[in-house]
């Protein structure tokens, strides 16, 4: 599995004690390169197919760690596509295989806290590693697990596809005939869901998600203000993979030269297809009986937004969940700005980034960052995150 690292920049305590966060792309089969290079590493690859400084990357304290997940995404080779996982308990022992690579080549990092991040599909991969490191503790294992954080996750997709219809329609994005239509694509995914007619149901969400965007006219679903999809230009091209592709970045990133880099495999899609309606819902509702979890949403996303995450959070089974909701949601500022709002209740954190679509860090870099280390130094509070 191909994976990059960066050391903290501005280490507050010794190196020793800097939390380690590792960073999970979503797709699934899209590569970790694209939060490497586009969102949340020090340096971003922009149009002129150029890398400039992030002003405001996640490593300014921490230890960052990307890895190409699943094997088969981006610089992480599979022998053949049957190596390639096809359910979440595969990506999980891959995931921790790594990380007990890893941590071998660095024996010392064991001892730093370390936090499972990612966005979109992560939504899967981030409570399944961490579940299955909790388990590996519990066995005698000596990889410690501090927290998760999901951003616009796909978690459980039952209740999520339920949503876009009603987001959709408040938006002035489709009409009351446009929305009952797309409420019955979206029912069909439900019952194919509930039928665990797996396959068919992906495709069913696929039709759903389709329709809306191409009878709304977007750009694509995941961030609404979008005139063109992300890291693309003007004209659709995706600069992100014509900078990987270049021999010499391949040289820099030690990948192997002969490999072909897209930023979401096909291949991978394939693979995982049967896994894409099924819920890991009941990872998190274990998950916060052991450690913080930080869920967040960009503003303008539809495709894993605000109600979606929000309508499925309503059904964990949590014995905090009621006063999680009791809870006031307040709104918070950076640098004197409105960045969103946050509701936080035991191992609960829920963050809505004002005017940020489905990769957060790539719209709103600051906010992000100081979301994330807020909630890792348990400071998350309207007023902790003032800066």
């Amino acid at each position: 599995m191909f994976y990059a690292y960066y050391k903290a920049i501005e280490p507050a305590l010794q190196l020793s004690d800097r939390p380690i966060v590792l960073w999970l792309e979503g797709g699934p089969g899209c590569s970790g390169l694209i939060g490497n290079l586009y969102e949340i590493g020090p340096w971003r690859v922009a149009q002129d197919l150029r890398l400039h400084k992030n002003s405001a990357p996640w490593n300014r304290v921490f230890g960052l760690l990307f890895l190409d997940n699943p094997i088969g995404s981006g610089f992480s080779v599979a022998p053949t596509d049957q190596h390639i996982p096809s359910n979440q308990e595969e990506i999980a022992k891959d995931l921790y295989s790594a990380l007990q690579a890893f941590y071998d080549l660095n024996p010392l990092f064991k001892l730093r806290p370390f936090f499972a991040t990612g966005e979109s599909y992560a939504g899967k991969y981030v409570p399944s590693l961490a579940y299955y490191m909790i388990q590996q503790v519990e066995k005698g294992g000596s990889l410690r697990i501090d927290g998760a954080a999901i951003g616009n996750g796909l978690t459980h997709p039952v209740v999520q596809v339920q949503s876009h219809a009603r987001v959709a329609y408040a938006m002035g994005l489709i009409d009351s005939e446009q929305k009952l239509y797309l409420e019955s694509l979206q029912q069909e995914a439900v019952m194919l869901t509930t039928q665990q007619k797996w396959d068919d149901a992906r495709i069913a969400r696929s039709n759903a998600l389709n329709w809306l965007q191409n009878t709304a006219g977007l750009a694509n679903l995941f961030d609404i203000m979008r005139i063109v999809p992300y890291y693309s230009l003007d004209n659709s091209t995706d600069f992100l993979s014509l900078f990987v592709s270049q021999l010499v970045v391949k040289e820099a990133l030690n990948a192997h030269p002969t490999a072909t880099w897209v930023s979401c495999s096909k291949a991978m899609g394939v693979r995982m297809g049967e896994d894409i309606m099924k819920s890991t819902k009941w990872l998190v509702e274990s998950l916060l009986l052991k450690i913080p979890v930080l869920l967040c949403q960009g503003q303008f996303d539809l495709i894993d937004g605000v109600v979606s995450s929000q309508d499925w959070m309503r059904t964990l089974e949590w014995n905090g969940l009621a006063d999680c909701w009791r809870a006031e949601r307040k709104m918070w500022r950076v640098e004197n700005l409105q960045a969103g709002y946050v509701r936080s209740h035991s191992n609960l954190t829920h963050v809505v980034v004002a005017r940020a679509g489905h990769l957060v860090p790539a719209d709103q870099n600051l906010y992000s960052r100081v979301m994330i280390e807020s909630w890792v130094a348990k400071s998350l509070a309207p007023s902790a995150m003032q800066q």
